[in-house]
C-alpha cells in the first residue's frame, strides 16, 4: 500500500507560517480518524486536550495531554480519535529549514515521544503565542520555536553520539539523590572517574555542567508533579530539592517563562478540557 500524503489539521484552528515552520492549532472530532500518511518534513505534536492513538509500524502510542512527539520526515503513521474531542499544536518544519538546522537538530531525525518537562511549557508557550494579536508574537514564536527543538534535544540525550556508561551511571545517581543533591567530588567516586572528567564528559555529552543538569532535573520532576496532582507549591519545591518555594518559582520563571502556577492551570485545564 502506497502512503498518501498527510491530510491537514480538521476542524477550526489557528495556523501561521513563520520562517520555515508552519504553526497549526489542530481540532479533531472524537471518533474521527486520520488514515496511514506521511509528513514531507519533520513535525512536532504537543497535545493539548483530549486523548487519540497514534499507530506505527509495530506499535502504538496512547497520547494524552502534555505529551509531546517528534515523527521524522517520512514516517509512515495513522492517527484515532476514539475517545472524544482532541485538540492539539502541530509543528511542521519545511525541508529549506531543516537543512538549516542540521547537525544541530538531529532529534527532528528521531521518533520521540515525552510527556512533560520543559518541552511542555515551552509548546505551551508557543500556543499562547499563536493567539496573540501583536506583532511582536511571529518574532516571538521563532525564537521558542528554536528553544522547544534544542529542549528535546538536551532531554532527549547526548549531543555528540554515544554517552558513555560510567556518565549514565551519574545520571542516574542524580536522578534518585534529586532531593538533597550529592557533591561533585563524591558523585565523581561513585563512578570510578575524577571530578575534572566527570566535568569534561557532563559538558560533551549534554551541553551543560553537572550542576546545571541538576537544576535541569528538579524543573523537569516539579513540572511533572504540577500537571499530575494538586501538591502545593511549597511541598513540590522541598521534594524537588530546591531550597524554598521562592527559589523555585523564580528559577522556573527564567527557565521556562511560566510561573510554577500558571503552567498548572494550563496544562490542567486542558486536561479537564
Amino acid at each position: 500500500m502506497v502512503s498518501q500524503a498527510a491530510p491537514r489539521a480538521a476542524g477550526p484552528g489557528r495556523s501561521t507560517e513563520i520562517a520555515g515552520f508552519r504553526v497549526v492549532e489542530g481540532r479533531h472530532a472524537g471518533g474521527s480518524a486520520i488514515p496511514w500518511h506521511v509528513h514531507d518534513g519533520p513535525t512536532i505534536c504537543f497535545v493539548l486536550r483530549g486523548r487519540f492513538l497514534e499507530g506505527f509500524r509495530g506499535h502504538t502510542i496512547d497520547c494524552e495531554p502534555a505529551m509531546l512527539k517528534v515523527t521524522p520526515a517520512g514516517e509512515r503513521h495513522y492517527n484515532r480519535f476514539d475517545w472524544g474531542d482532541t485538540q492539539g499544536l502541530m509543528v511542521e518544519v519545511s525541508r529549506e529549514r531543516y537543512g538549516t538546522l542540521q547537525p544541530h537538530a538531529a532529534v527532528l531525525d528521531q521518533l520521540v515521544h515525552m510527556r512533560g518537562g520543559v518541552p511542555a511549557v515551552l509548546a505551551l508557550r508557543i500556543h499562547r503565542e499563536l493567539t496573540a494579536v501583536d506583532t511582536a508574537a511571529p518574532l516571538a514564536m521563532e525564537g521558542l520555536l528554536l528553544e522547544l527543538i534544542a529542549s528535546i534535544s538536551r532531554r532527549r540525550g547526548s549531543r555528540h553520539g554515544a554517552v558513555p556508561r560510567w556518565v549514565r551511571d551519574a545520571q542516574e545517581i542524580l536522578r534518585a539523590r534529586l532531593a538533597d543533591g550529592v557533591p561533585l567530588a563524591e558523585l565523581a567516586s561513585l563512578v570510578g572517574a575524577h571530578p575534572v572528567t566527570l566535568t569534561r564528559a557532563f559538558r560533551r555529552s549534554f551541553g551543560c555542567s553537572v550542576g546545571e543538569y541538576l537544576r535541569r532535573l528538579r524543573i523537569e520532576r516539579a513540572v511533572d508533579r504540577l500537571a499530575r496532582s494538586d501538591v502545593p507549591l511549597a511541598q513540590i519545591a522541598l521534594e524537588a530539592g530546591f531550597a524554598d518555594q521562592s527559589h523555585f518559582s523564580n528559577l522556573f520563571r527564567r527557565r521556562t517563562g511560566m510561573s510554577p502556577s500558571s503552567y498548572r492551570r494550563s496544562v490542567r485545564g486542558a486536561a479537564r478540557g
